[in-house]
């Protein structure tokens, strides 16, 4: 069989879920199967990030998209009929524009995977699943700009309405996509959860240097996340301020790109005069092993999401776990040990990292759990859960 996988859409330039997630399930079918064939379509732009899967025999890199005028003028065109508010003119227009695209990758593939949340193109002929990772725009459309609100709502749509299969992260958005598009089906979306590679979080760091490097105590919190507002660092930050003004001031390290919570964040730090919190941005990932394998707790206080990489990177770390209690980490915590707490409820928050900061036993009794659980969450079972569907299908 041939698997098409379309990573026309990976950006370069961003390090978050999707790409971690893209990269992790295709070094996870690379691992375990030997049988089928796969062809990933990349455009010129991110090419080179896939130049370590030519040696395998049973893959191939296929460029299917160039960033040349002709593509720049058609996703132009794309935008301003998108802003017409018409989702079947849109679909019309973008078939009509890409169709060149979807035939290069139609004509190398039995089956297609995409998984950059939506379609790229409405009529393909082959089966197509799709990663539809979240729809958040769902419940907190104040979190968008009205352009941003428009795509989602057009393209997510037309993407759900159009393709024959979807992978959710965990039961709670398989759910929440049934129940928000009614036109699926219950068979259409399949739950396989996200993975890890625990190795790559286990190997040994010169912890000393991390510290040094970027000036951080030898104990703190770490919350890894980009600074959108749905990650909800504002509650990690009221409740630090409350242990603060108890007496108990407990470091706090942030890593991620800055998006739109940035003024809020930096700003309610500067207001509360929070010396203790350091955001170091974008750091490389033996850096960010490093982050994960010193910290005292992975803290992680998102309001919505699919499921969560940074609790299996912790618990892949060692590390014991401080999570907001959304239905997808209620999931993971049938697996793993984690602390929840509510999300916006920054007083139960101070009050559970104060209670488990020195609590070297339950901290030590999670670890050993976690340790010995994480194998539920490789991307080798993951990807096993992938083909298994797609035999099927």
């Amino acid at each position: 069989m041939r698997i098409g996988i379309n990573c026309i859409k990976i950006n370069p330039e961003y390090s978050g879920g999707i790409n971690t997630y893209t990269f992790g399930l295709l070094g996870g079918f690379i691992k375990i199967d030997k049988d089928n064939d796969y062809y990933i379509f990349v455009s010129d732009k991110n090419i080179h990030l896939f130049d370590k899967y030519k040696c395998f025999h049973n893959v191939n890199i296929i460029l299917a998209e160039t960033n040349d005028i002709g593509t720049l003028l058609k996703k132009i065109i794309r935008r301003v009929v998108l802003f017409l508010g018409m989702p079947n003119l849109y679909r019309f227009v973008n078939d009509l524009l890409f169709k060149s695209t979807a035939r290069i990758v139609e004509e190398n593939s039995d089956i297609i995977y995409i998984p950059t949340t939506v379609l790229d193109y409405f009529s393909y002929s082959k089966t197509v699943i799709i990663s539809m990772h979240d729809i958040q725009y769902v419940h907190y459309p104040e979190f968008f700009t009205k352009q941003a609100l428009l795509y989602h709502e057009t393209v997510y749509g037309l993407s759900a309405k159009y393709t024959p299969f979807i992978q959710a992260s965990s039961q709670f958005i398989k759910d929440d996509l049934l129940n928000h598009f009614g036109y699926l089906k219950e068979e259409q979306v399949k739950v396989i959860f996200e993975g890890v590679n625990i190795n790559d979080f286990r190997n040994h760091n010169d912890i000393l240097n991390i510290l040094n490097k970027y000036s951080i105590p030898e104990k703190f919190l770490f919350y890894p996340a980009q600074l959108w507002k749905h990650k909800n660092h504002i509650t990690v930050l009221r409740a630090l301020n409350i242990m603060k003004k108890g007496g108990l001031d407990v470091p706090l390290v942030l890593t991620g790109a800055r998006y739109s919570a940035s003024n809020d964040i930096f700003g309610y730090i500067k207001e509360n005069k929070l010396s203790s919190v350091f955001y170091l941005g974008k750091v490389p990932f033996e850096d960010f092993v490093a982050l994960y394998q010193q910290a005292k707790f992975l803290i992680t206080a998102v309001l919505y999401e699919s499921s969560s990489l940074p609790i299996l990177e912790a618990a892949a770390s060692g590390t014991p776990i401080i999570a907001s209690k959304t239905p997808p980490n209620i999931e993971i915590s049938n697996i793993l040990r984690l602390n929840l707490f509510e999300p916006l409820d920054e007083k139960e928050l101070a009050d559970l990292i104060a209670k488990l900061w020195n609590d070297e036993d339950i901290v030590s009794k999670q670890i050993h759990h976690n340790n010995e659980h994480i194998q539920y969450y490789t991307w080798e079972n993951a990807a096993e859960r992938y083909l298994t569907f797609l035999r099927r299908n």
